[in-house]
């Protein structure tokens, strides 16, 4: 058998509509052929049916690898060379080339009509999971030993960097938090809404019901609301809209959705200017900070730029057809890999801003949060005992590395993480890693009904102080996204956090 991923190295650059390829000739039928190609390079690399099947629809391939039990989901296993990657619910499938300090290397076909290189995240939401194929190939994977122990070197430090972030988390969480509180009460609000349409600006009168939302990662802050359909102040796609509370200004953005209802109203969709960050694009850049890249893509689409921190991190990178929001966190993504830092990037009226979290002391807790919705669980994602296996082919043998709660075994029973390792330097040292990050209960909070506050947004960390059946939150936690709702005069809050005593989508 030869290697998959030399046969796909051969490939790049074919181009070819859905209807014509040498895919689909060699297949017999043509079509999306992403799977096809990844079928064509097996049977090429003389790897049988029975560690890559032939197939051309993607979700079949899923659920071949998964009836087989080879099947592992993104987070839950780190991807190897030749290793079949599958992305958007089982829409697109590629081959893993290879992946280097927390960033997935592909080569995928029927990408914009080719066959090309992809770089992704491994926490990027797109990358759905993966079909073991490394293993079950007994031929070289066509890396030198040179290259072989730079990976391994590489991943060691990689581990180092994670194991370091997660003790400093652990070290904030553990520590007693003490706060300046703010007393925010149900108090009636002014709101204020103008909309401008070829340069003549409009007071718009609004229904009951308006709501703000903030996400902290790939969204675009929204405003939807209802007003009258008015002749004398007709709204446009494109015309701007700006929201004031209490004369603070809140959300700046343009309109994008208008639906005329029966009764006369109109139904309003309003997003900021990280709408535009939905567009796809190319950016290949060297030696760029996360603040840089930002400032550049803002040149790029002409959008306007506030205060940004200084990431400092200069990284290298190809993004290839991918929206400005995945070119952005995976950059973001890499920042934290190599600093420990987090940074949200946002629209504070019509500036973009890049900013780690910031401190709002307004509390959260039984009185001034209506409702919460609390859960608790060791049913996915946790794991108290790290089993990792090295095939010695010297020796012939299966080396085993065990790290082990005991303590929560215990507890809870054996909750074993399994993966097939390459390199038994490294095993300690991720053993250590996958249980610091996996033993603990996977705990989620979200908070309704709060008293609104306009200084609260996706990015910030706000003090929660509850007594929640068997925690204790005293601790400040990261707001990962808020719905700010205007009603009757009043203003609250729904919120999803993160952080503290909780587990964190850091």
């Amino acid at each position: 058998m030869a290697d998959l991923i030399d046969i796909a190295i051969k490939e790049l650059g074919y181009k070819a509509s859905e209807s014509n390829t040498k895919y689909g000739r060699w297949y017999g039928s043509q079509g999306p052929w992403c799977a096809m190609f990844v079928s064509w390079c097996a049977h090429q690399a003389g790897v049988g049916t029975s560690i890559v099947p032939k197939y051309a629809y993607v979700p079949n391939g899923i659920k071949w690898y998964q009836n087989k039990k080879r099947y592992s989901p993104a987070g839950s296993y780190t991807p190897k060379r030749n290793d079949i990657v599958f992305f958007g619910g089982g829409s697109h499938t590629g081959i893993v080339e290879s992946v280097t300090s927390g960033t997935l290397n592909t080569i995928e076909g029927n990408t914009t009509n080719s066959v090309a290189r992809r770089h992704y995240s491994l926490t990027d939401n797109y990358v759905m999971g993966y079909g073991h194929v490394n293993q079950y190939i007994t031929s070289t994977d066509g890396t030198s030993t040179s290259d072989t122990a730079k990976s391994s070197a590489a991943e060691l430090a990689y581990l180092k960097q994670v194991l370091a972030r997660v003790k400093k988390q652990n070290t904030q969480t553990a520590a007693v938090q003490s706060y300046e509180i703010s007393s925010v009460k149900p108090n009636k609000v002014d709101v204020s809404l103008i909309a401008t349409h070829s340069g003549k600006k409009y007071d718009l009168p609004v229904k009951d019901g308006m709501r703000a939302v903030f996400e902290r990662k790939n969204a675009p802050g929204k405003l939807t609301f209802t007003t009258l359909a008015d002749s004398k102040r007709k709204l446009y796609e494109g015309d701007s809209v700006e929201l004031r509370i209490n004369n603070n200004k809140f959300f700046y953005g343009f309109i994008f959705t208008l639906k005329p209802q029966k009764d006369g109203t109109l139904e309003v969709t309003a997003y900021d200017q990280l709408r535009y960050f939905k567009n796809k694009d190319t950016y290949i850049y060297s030696k760029k900070t996360s603040a840089q890249l930002l400032r550049m893509m803002a040149k790029d689409y002409s959008l306007q730029v506030g205060a940004i921190a200084n990431t400092k991190k200069a990284l290298t990178r190809s993004e290839d057809n991918m929206t400005l929001f995945d070119i952005m966190q995976n950059s973001l993504d890499e920042t934290l890999m190599n600093t420990g830092k987090i940074y949200t990037l946002y629209d504070s009226f019509g500036k973009l801003r890049l900013r780690s979290p910031w401190k709002i002391n307004i509390l959260i807790d039984a009185e001034t949060g209506q409702d919460y919705s609390y859960k608790s669980s060791i049913d996915e994602g946790v794991y108290n005992q790290i089993k990792l296996a090295y095939e010695n082919k010297k020796t012939g043998t299966l080396d085993v590395y065990i790290s082990r709660s005991g303590k929560n075994i215990n507890r809870w029973g054996t909750l074993q993480y399994f993966e097939k390792i390459d390199d038994p330097s490294v095993a300690k040292l991720k053993g250590k890693v996958l249980l610091q990050t996996y033993n603990r209960v996977s705990r989620t909070l979200s908070i309704s009904g709060a008293f609104g506050s306009v200084s609260v947004r996706a990015g910030c960390l706000v003090p929660v102080l509850l007594n929640i059946y068997d925690v204790k939150v005293a601790s400040y936690m990261l707001v990962d996204k808020v719905t700010h709702t205007f009603s009757n005069g009043e203003h609250t809050m729904d919120m999803d956090l993160s952080g503290g005593d909780f587990d964190s989508s850091y």
